[in-house]
């Protein structure tokens, strides 16, 4: 009986000399998201995000809900 003979796969390219070099930043994370959505990140200063933890706790909701919410407000009072 034939047996498949183990075929010698060669790199596309040099592999980095350091570990991190290696690492695939661009699908970083894809296998395990089931998210729909994509993440947003912006800059504040400390006083605003102290500010914005005191009204979104004051109002029972999340800073990410009130965002969103806020955009949603946003974008309906511009689009009339």
């Amino acid at each position: 009986m034939a047996t498949k003979r183990p075929v010698r796969r060669m790199a596309a390219s040099k592999p980095s000399e350091t570990l991190m070099g290696n690492q695939d930043t661009r699908h970083k994370g894809d296998s395990t998201t089931r998210k729909k959505g994509k993440c947003v990140t912006f800059w504040v200063t400390d006083e605003q995000k102290q500010a914005i933890n005191a009204y979104a706790a004051d109002h029972n909701m999340t800073v990410s809900r009130l965002i969103i919410e806020g955009l949603e407000m946003r974008m309906n009072r511009d689009s009339i």
